[in-house]
């Protein structure tokens, strides 16, 4: 059975960081296209050029990315590329993977207090990555 194409690149679509990622990971230095960045995505490249245009339009006003008129290629912001090339390190994240739930609510205290007084680029990246989390299934 084929695989259904989405029809929409909302944050509840995609997370930003895996955006982020498939244009690190395919943009040569160059950046990528819309349509390049559709097909990535699963969309038809035409098709799915509007809807993936818009959602980076997005991330564009929330400093996650940047458009090259010049090139029409979309590229990562400086605090993009931070967040893209990040890796959490294998024992701090066995450290979160193994606290109790209960401890999970010190840990989001400070994940907010990262929020509030953290970049404002990394602040809405968390806050979007938990509105993505929490969606209605």
């Amino acid at each position: 059975m084929a695989r259904k194409r989405p029809e929409h690149a909302t944050l509840y679509d995609f997370r930003d960081s895996d955006i982020m990622y498939h244009i690190y990971e395919n943009s040569n230095g160059t950046g990528v296209t819309s349509q390049a960045l559709a097909e990535l995505l699963g969309f038809d490249a035409e098709e799915g050029a509007r809807p993936v245009g818009i959602r980076l339009a997005w991330m564009k006003r929330y400093g996650m990315v940047a458009f090259d008129d010049a090139q029409r290629t979309w590229q990562l912001s400086k605090s993009g590329q931070r967040v893209a090339s990040a890796q959490l390190l294998a024992p701090q994240l066995r450290a979160v993977q193994t606290m109790p739930d209960e401890t999970m609510i010190e840990v989001m205290a400070h994940v907010t207090s990262r929020f509030q007084r953290g970049e404002a680029m990394l602040g809405h990246m968390l806050r979007r990555e938990f509105l993505f989390g929490t969606k209605k299934r």
